[in-house]
């Protein structure tokens, strides 16, 4: 019998005390208003700056290829890569790099607007020619939120030289000097992390005494 009435005077004991749970207020959140331009906005915490081999050779290429992994959510092989390379790099030795990671790609060496196209519309990042002897990341095509009259759509880089803030070029004149550098764009067959659907916003709660 002495278990039977332990239990009964538990359960008095809860009855008694009087505590309720908290009361979620339930709040229902809109859309977000704003695509987050350019598309590819990665933090700057996760952007790397330029470094140099022994020889003095810049690193842009690496640099930028480690742009793309942290922004398809693959900050392990961007870490790996600033570690283990350095110095100038072509196309054929860029590509190899990521055929011996396995890392599936896609690339263009003929200066293919509709290839930077589709990186901008499924907001990946794309490594390029861009600059005398430089490479760096092609961010996406958009209008310039600043500038709400302004009817023109901008090319959106970022220059591993001066990564703290995008670079905006006019799309025309960017797609003709970005022919004039030779072309070439590889983007990481992975898509990028999906992006909020909503603004943050801070839970609330009620409770009654």
């Amino acid at each position: 019998m002495r278990p039977i009435i332990s239990i009964a005077l538990l359960g008095l004991a809860l009855l008694m005390c009087g505590c309720k749970s908290a009361d979620l207020s339930v709040a229902t959140l809109p859309l977000r208003d704003l695509l987050e331009i350019p598309g590819a906005n990665l933090p700057v915490s996760m952007r790397y700056r330029n470094w140099t081999d022994a020889r003095g050779s810049g690193s842009c290429v690496i640099a930028s290829a480690a742009y793309n992994h942290n922004w398809a959510g693959d900050p392990e092989t961007a870490r790996d890569w600033r570690r283990r390379y350095a110095g100038g790099q072509t196309e054929t030795s860029i590509r190899a790099k990521h055929d011996a990671a396995q890392i599936p790609y896609y690339f263009t060496r003929s200066a293919n607007a509709g290839f930077l196209d589709w990186v901008s519309r499924t907001r990946r990042s794309a490594l390029i020619w861009f600059y005398p002897r430089h490479c760096v990341n092609f961010a996406g095509f958009s209008k310039d939120p600043m500038r709400p009259t302004d009817p023109n759509e901008y090319a959106w880089l970022c220059d591993n030289n001066r990564p703290m803030q995008f670079i905006r070029v006019p799309k025309e004149r960017f797609l003709r000097e970005w022919a004039g550098y030779g072309g070439f764009a590889l983007a990481r067959e992975s898509p990028p992390l999906p992006p909020p659907l909503f603004d943050a916003v801070e839970p609330t709660s009620s409770s009654s005494k």
